[in-house]
């Protein structure tokens, strides 16, 4: 079992290498130079979008939903949010801190602020090649490998690694992850916790994608603001250490406080190294996830849902984890020697709420992982469709059907089994994920151009 662990880690590692990350990022760079960087020069369009829908006077000239089976883009990014926000914005930053140093975060804000192009992609692709089946609106990467690329086998292997990703990433490292927090704050045993999640995911996942972006976009926004909040009192309490802590990313992301070439090279790959996969295991940009989600839904164009990807990246990497990164560092917590993951950001938030900073990180984290089990539920099934689309509806609802019941009774055995095989395994399967959806955000580009030209050129026609 050992050797087996071992040679998971080892493929884990070569997949997650630094060369497949720079390719990762070297076609982030070069597709927002092609894109002429629009996450900055259309910002003002982007936040109109995005948040000003939101809030500003309705348009009475938007169409409404005709199909009561599609979903708004407010439901549908927060379905997406649900599917990143959570456990890589907790324990995932602080993750990064211990082993890439507090430069680690400043190469997490480049890479996301990269990879917002590639979100925007997935999503616009996701928007324009979704099909219908009896109603149902279905998109995602095998849609557009298999209509855009003309590689129907290319997206078979996507949605099989997709079905898979959603048994461990999004099932059992989830499950896990709220047995283990429930046992430390309450000495609740793993396998009732297991049960009870496994009952609340039941009710929510069976109702379909409606109950399921019903539950997201209530619980997500609130405990997302919540969450948030108590970081910014943490960085407040700590407003002394603020700058000081700033200035230790930028020092750190350079190496500008170590001595020597060959230290430097070090400091500075382990800081990019830990900082992008950390980034891109936050906002799950690249893998292709959340382009299904976003495809379910009803904008006036593709391009418009896009911007609300942008806008996902951002709110996922540049804001929640930016402020559990500066509330770890400006409470001094990361000097306490011994301390990661959870634990570390748990230090972070003790240093002001006490013994309640474990209550508060355990009913966060339950929210969020149960938000990601029910959409990696979805992602799941939707993969199932495609790799039966040939078949009978009869065929299709039974296999749907079998997925949900594997995909309940993997949440119990996740609460109660040694989770660190199942991470191994989703990092394989994640990278084999992006693989084939890289392809097509490489190769459907161009398409995704066109589509925002025209988009941009209708906007400055109606403003």
């Amino acid at each position: 079992m050992l050797e087996f662990t071992q040679l998971i880690n080892k493929i884990g590692g070569a997949l997650w290498s630094p060369v497949m990350l720079f390719v990762l990022m070297g076609s982030a760079v070069v597709l927002t130079f092609r894109f002429k960087f629009f996450q900055i020069t259309q910002i003002k369009k982007i936040h109109k979008e995005t948040l000003g829908s939101l809030f500003g006077k309705p348009n009475k000239s938007k169409p409404g939903r005709k199909n009561k089976k599609e979903i708004s883009p407010f439901e549908a990014v927060s379905a997406a949010l649900a599917g990143t926000m959570g456990v890589g914005n907790i324990a995932g930053v602080a993750t990064a801190i211990t082993a890439g140093g507090a430069g680690a975060i400043f190469w997490m804000w480049v890479s996301a602020f990269f990879c917002m192009i590639i979100k925007y992609i997935e999503v616009v692709l996701a928007q324009l090649y979704k099909q219908s089946r009896n109603g149902e609106y279905s998109g995602g990467p095998m849609y557009y490998i298999s209509f855009g690329l003309k590689n129907r086998a290319l997206a078979v292997i996507f949605a099989f690694f997709c079905v898979v990703s959603s048994f461990g990433i999004g099932n059992m490292s989830q499950s896990n992850t709220i047995s283990n927090a429930f046992r430390n704050a309450f000495n609740i045993p793993g396998i009732i916790t297991g049960i009870l999640v496994a009952l609340i995911s039941g009710a929510i996942i069976i109702g379909g994608v409606k109950r399921i972006v019903s539950f997201t976009s209530k619980f997500i926004p609130l405990m997302s603001v919540i969450y948030m909040l108590a970081a910014v009192i943490v960085i407040i309490a700590n407003y002394n250490n603020i700058i000081p802590s700033m200035k230790l990313i930028f020092d750190d992301a350079f190496g500008a406080r170590r001595a020597g070439a060959g230290i430097l090279g070090f400091i500075m790959s382990r800081a990019v190294r830990f900082g992008t996969s950390r980034g891109i295991f936050s906002n799950e940009a690249g893998l292709g996830s959340a382009p299904i989600a976003h495809a379910v839904s009803s904008p006036q164009s593709a391009a418009q849902q896009g911007m609300w990807g942008i806008f996902e990246v951002f709110f996922d990497t540049i804001i929640s984890c930016t402020l559990t990164a500066l509330a770890i560092l400006a409470s001094d917590a990361y000097k306490i020697t011994g301390l990661d993951g959870i634990n570390l950001t748990d230090a972070a938030f003790a240093s002001v709420f006490g013994n309640i900073s474990s209550v508060f990180l355990a009913v966060s984290i339950v929210f969020f992982a149960l938000a990601t089990l029910v959409t990696w539920s979805f992602y799941g099934e939707r993969s199932i469709v495609y790799l039966f689309e040939n078949a009978r509806d009869s065929t299709i609802n039974l296999c749907r059907n079998i997925y949900k019941f594997i995909f309940l009774v993997l949440i119990v055995a996740g609460s109660v089994m040694k989770i660190e095989i199942v991470w191994s395994l989703s990092d394989i399967f994640n990278a084999l994920m992006a693989l084939p959806n890289m392809a097509a955000v490489i190769f459907l580009s161009p398409e995704v151009y066109k589509e925002t030209r025209e988009y941009l050129s209708r906007y400055k026609f109606r403003s």
